[in-house]
């Protein structure tokens, strides 16, 4: 399914003109600017276990990788033929919300970009899977949240999470600048599908996800380091 919705979607890729100086750098969060899914793969994958289906981080991130909750539970609902209790979710998140403040870390050298563009006055939004109090929460710990502000987006505040452009959008909306005059910078492919279809800039971070992946999503330019992130941010903007 996901193959499809890339190759559906890849000629949307041509409208978009990366050679136009964004005015808005919008962050995809896990994997971007927090690195947070080698946590919540393992500790998913065990939780998932236990509910019936046996994985482990790697398969969960395979299946899971820029899925909202909601989605990552309906598919899991699916598969064990249940629906998953309140008590079995919030079991899951204290298991990873207690190893988040553990051992949750930025992306190596995502400070220096955010430092940097925040000093020359860029305008910064976050666009993400995640619930918007676990946004909030893991920002905070690795001491990002104050450059973004208000401009945060989440999956829970839209009708459709990513692959749907619905949480882009959400934030080009919420700085007040055209989808057109935005850089998303993403890890997954459904998050690349999604500012894709938004009509935005993309910059595939292939950081665990391979560079072919983004690129077949539909990625403007694919980098595997931040510190590379950062060279190019400052040849465009």
């Amino acid at each position: 399914m996901q193959n499809e919705v890339v190759l559906q979607h890849l000629s949307e890729v041509r409208s978009v003109n990366m050679q136009q100086q964004p005015k808005l750098v919008i962050f995809d969060c896990d994997g971007v600017l927090v690195d947070s899914e080698p946590i919540a793969n393992e500790v998913g994958a065990a939780w998932i276990t236990e509910l019936g289906w046996p994985m482990d981080g790697k398969e969960a991130r395979a299946r899971f990788l820029g899925l909202s909750d909601a989605a990552m539970f309906a598919l899991v609902e699916q598969k064990i033929g249940r629906t998953i209790t309140a008590k079995e979710i919030a079991l899951n998140h204290v298991r990873l919300t207690a190893r988040f403040e553990a051992e949750l870390q930025a992306i190596p050298d995502v400070a220096a970009v955010i430092q940097d563009l925040a000093a020359r006055s860029i305008p910064l939004a976050v666009a993400s899977s995640g619930e918007r109090n676990k946004i909030l929460a893991n920002l905070a710990k690795v001491g990002l949240l104050s450059y973004f502000g208000d401009q945060i987006s989440s999956a829970t505040e839209v009708a459709q999470a990513k692959p749907a452009p619905d949480v882009y959008l959400l934030a080009a909306q919420k700085a007040g600048f055209a989808p057109r005059d935005c850089l998303a910078i993403e890890d997954s492919p459904n998050g690349v599908i999604a500012a894709v279809r938004a009509g935005m800039n993309v910059i595939g971070f292939a950081h665990e996800t391979p560079s072919s992946d983004l690129t077949s999503a539909g990625a403007h330019r694919v980098f595997e380091a931040m510190a590379e992130v950062h060279e190019y941010l400052g040849h465009v903007l």
